[in-house]
C-alpha cells in the first residue's frame, strides 16, 4: 500500500499550504472541504491513494452538477488546481 498522511495530517498540511484566509478542513476520513464550496475526497484505488478535486454545485442552475477534476497523486495538486481556477474566477468577475 502507498504510504499517505492520514486525513488530520494532511490538514495540517493545507493549513501550512493556503495563505488564504479561507482554509481547507476536515470532514470525516476521507474529505477536505473548503468555504467555498470546493472539497477534495481521497479514494483508495487498488491500495493506493487517490484525490479528487469536486467543484461546488451551483443549486441555482442545473448546468454545473458536482463535477470533479483529477485523480491527483498527492493533495497538495488538488489544492494548487483550486487555488489556480480561483483566481481565474476572480480574474473573470472583475473583468465582467
Amino acid at each position: 500500500m502507498k504510504a499517505d498522511l492520514p486525513v488530520p495530517a494532511i490538514a495540517d498540511a493545507a493549513e501550512s499550504y493556503d495563505d488564504s484566509q479561507c482554509k481547507w478542513r476536515p470532514s470525516g476520513d476521507f474529505a477536505l472541504v473548503h468555504p467555498s464550496g470546493w472539497t477534495i475526497a481521497r479514494y483508495s484505488v487498488y491500495d493506493e491513494w487517490h484525490y479528487l478535486l469536486w467543484e461546488p454545485i451551483n443549486r441555482c442552475t442545473a448546468d454545473n452538477s458536482n463535477q470533479f477534476l483529477g485523480p491527483f497523486g498527492n493533495v497538495r495538486d488538488a489544492m494548487r488546481l483550486h487555488r489556480d481556477l480561483s483566481a481565474h474566477l476572480r480574474q473573470q468577475e472583475m473583468a465582467a
